[in-house]
């Protein structure tokens, strides 16, 4: 099937390459070195979206006028799916490429079922002395696999419970919830009390699920990247799913629009998430919401244990096969441990850096008008030590979608299947379907 795979993408390698510049995109990059005697270097960088990189960009200027290196960059856009086919194009035939490329977190499997495309960065980060300076569940672990570390990322995925304190002031909501079995009890109140919702349910995609199932330090993959689907965590968190419906103090969630209609009007009163999801979404979706937020860690599952996980992530990557792959990897490693270059992106798209010694800024805390003034970045400073560690795993896209296929929707649409049954179901058609591919 990998065979297949493989030719169905080189057989389309020049149709997707043509939609670029009228042109092969691996022909459009500057790989040609310099006729001009005396000439810069051009490194190239692929990204999927302009947002991405308009931070790099400006930390680009920022290295060259400390570092003054010997090469520009060249900056290209390229439609999600056809960049990350691209790489993994560029993978298969072992040569060309660009020199740095943007992977998204879930894209990110796809390139270590065979040889690794992509240079290891662990040993500079370590030699630069900046290792123990990352937060690492959402700098480096998503991009790691079997100890080396082949991508980084700036984005702090700290999740956090926000909640619409208007709504739960105006009920009386106790908003020093400690534990989950605490925020139980005020949902069953709230919910009797206004017939609204403190929290829905996500069953049609595995976000919750997994938020609070790495909260207890479980997951979808051990650490040898084989499934753990039906691990206790796993099994607790679809319980504590379940119970929500069946008690009647929780809803599923709804699709689409109706989602923020529901939070807009409290009647969906808080959700879990990191800062794209509680400050992006939220501000993009309903900014009439305004000053009507505040955040907290999430509650814990037992005393000691962590108040939050993460949850998403864009790293930044240097291929092996790119013409300049030393200097590629020193300006990426510099722009993601350089406090001011990493606050420029929160001053563009208000992100948390996973850079530890950034947060000596006050910038990163100061109070957000959106949140009623709340200083949310020292909240995120305080809990991201916390974060579990997440394990990544080649099968990630084979054993997510078998999850919610089979071990997520079909027992939150009928409540009498048993939460470990349809894990243990889930985790059996996983192993079989890697089996399956890996023969």
């Amino acid at each position: 099937m990998a065979s297949v795979t493989r030719r169905a993408l080189l057989k389309g390698a020049v149709a997707a390459g043509a939609a670029v510049a009228g042109g092969s995109v691996l022909g459009s990059c500057g790989q040609a070195p310099n006729v001009n005697r005396g000439a810069k270097k051009t490194l190239n960088f692929w990204a999927f979206t302009d947002t991405r990189i308009a931070w790099q960009k400006k930390a680009f200027e920022r290295y060259k006028k400390e570092k003054n290196p010997d090469f520009e960059i060249n900056w290209l856009i390229l439609p999600f799916t056809q960049m990350h086919d691209q790489l993994l194009i560029t993978a298969q035939a072992g040569s060309g490429g660009p020199d740095m490329a943007d992977v998204e977190i879930s894209q990110f499997p796809r390139f270590i079922k065979g040889s690794v495309l992509f240079v290891d960065l662990a040993a500079k980060l370590k030699q630069m002395g900046e290792w123990d300076n990352l937060y690492h569940p959402s700098a480096t672990d998503p991009w790691s696999w079997r100890g080396h570390t082949y991508g980084i990322g700036n984005e702090l995925n700290a999740c956090l419970l926000s909640y619409r304190w208007d709504v739960w002031k105006k009920a009386k909501v106790d908003t020093n919830v400690t534990t989950w079995e605490h925020f139980v009890e005020e949902a069953k109140r709230f919910h009797r009390d206004t017939g609204s919702y403190l929290i829905d349910q996500a069953y049609l995609d595995w976000s919750q699920w997994w938020m609070q199932t790495l909260q207890q330090r479980g997951g979808f993959f051990r650490p040898n990247g084989r499934p753990a689907l039906d691990s206790p965590e796993g099994v607790r968190t679809l319980a504590w799913m379940q119970n929500a419906m069946r008690e009647g103090w929780s809803t599923l969630r709804p699709a689409g629009q109706s989602y923020n209609v529901a939070l807009e009007q409290g009647k969906i009163a808080s959700l879990l998430g990191p800062s794209w999801q509680f400050s992006g979404f939220v501000q993009q979706n309903i900014p009439q919401t305004k000053g009507k937020w505040h955040l907290m860690p999430f509650p814990r599952w037992e005393a000691g244990g962590p108040r939050t996980a993460t949850w998403g992530g864009t790293g930044v990557t240097v291929l092996k096969t790119g013409k300049y792959a030393e200097e590629a990897r020193d300006f990426v490693l510099w722009e993601h441990t350089n406090s001011q270059a990493l606050l420029t992106d929160f001053g563009i798209r208000q992100v948390w850096p996973t850079y530890k010694p950034a947060f000596a800024d006050k910038r990163l805390s100061e109070p957000l008008p959106f949140f009623d003034n709340q200083r949310v970045g020292a909240l995120i400073h305080e809990v991201s030590p916390e974060i579990p560690t997440a394990y990544m795993s080649p099968y990630w896209p084979e054993t997510t979608s078998t999850f919610v296929r089979v071990g997520l929707t079909p027992p939150m649409q009928n409540l009498h299947m048993a939460p470990r049954s349809a894990l243990t179901n889930a985790q059996r058609e996983s192993i079989d379907t890697i089996n399956f591919v890996t023969a």
